[in-house]
């Protein structure tokens, strides 16, 4: 039997309720709750240590929340099996803000070895090593010439385009950005947010990108979901955030812009 995950075509991706975390003392996360439909588009904004990426971290399972139910693809992450949990990751693509690729393995071996542990059948681990279709995905993010070298040997910024290429080249259900244009020049910015919007198109993957940079999240998601003090503060298109009585929402905006 599959331990993949079954739900229906409209049950949420994500749901996460009243979710806690505190780190030696520091509360990070502090009763958030969000739900994320199927094929949603999200930009999570706020200030840097604001929980973003601890509470991205929760939704894929790499660290439990104190308090609260974090639910992904139906399944409460802090009640299911390590092969369960395995089996929710493979349906997950996540760039990570430092971009945690594998220094003893070329970019494109980084991406094989992706799409290999994500492959829910076997016609998706034939094409795992399918060079061409990865040295297209690298092209895309402006790495085609470095394939072949190891992450330690690129600049920061090649890094992060690495690991957004890895992210994206396991076809996944849900696809997290953290940070994905952070250091990245406007030119290289805006390329990379369009690949991501063009993968999110043919793809169908709920998406959720946390940023500082509200010109990002705005070219991203007319949706933009607002955190302060580890908790969802607003949520809602930009101009209807913009034109609210919240203090904190217009400063943050207006800051950013």
């Amino acid at each position: 039997m599959s331990d993949a995950p079954v739900i229906m075509s409209d049950a949420p991706v994500i749901e996460l309720r009243d979710i806690e975390k505190s780190f030696g003392g520091r509360r990070v996360l502090d009763g958030f709750s969000l739900t994320v439909a199927p094929g949603a588009k999200l930009s999570l904004v706020g200030e840097s240590s604001c929980g973003k990426s601890s509470l991205l971290k929760i939704i894929v399972g790499l660290i439990r929340p104190d308090q609260g139910a974090a639910k992904v693809f139906g399944r409460d992450l802090n009640r299911i099996s390590s092969r369960e949990l395995r089996a929710v990751r493979q349906r997950i693509g996540m760039q990570f803000q430092s971009g945690a690729l594998f220094d003893s393995l070329s970019v494109i071996e980084n991406l094989k070895l992706a799409r290999r542990e994500s492959a829910r059948d076997e016609a998706a681990l034939r094409r795992a090593d399918d060079r061409e279709e990865l040295m297209e995905l690298l092209a895309a993010v402006g790495l085609a010439k470095a394939a072949d070298r190891a992450p330690h040997a690129l600049s920061g910024g090649m890094r992060k385009r690495a690991a957004l290429a890895r992210a994206i080249a396991v076809n996944p259900d849900l696809a997290i950005f953290d940070e994905p244009t952070a250091g990245l020049d406007p030119v290289t910015s805006r390329r990379i947010i369009n690949l991501i919007e063009r993968v999110s198109s043919r793809s169908g993957a709920a998406m959720i990108l946390a940023t500082t940079d509200v010109q990002v999240a705005r070219h991203f998601s007319p949706d933009l979901v607002i955190m302060n003090q580890g908790r969802l503060w607003a949520q809602g298109a930009m101009d209807a955030l913009e034109a609210g009585a919240d203090l904190f929402t217009k400063k943050l905006l207006s800051r950013l812009l």
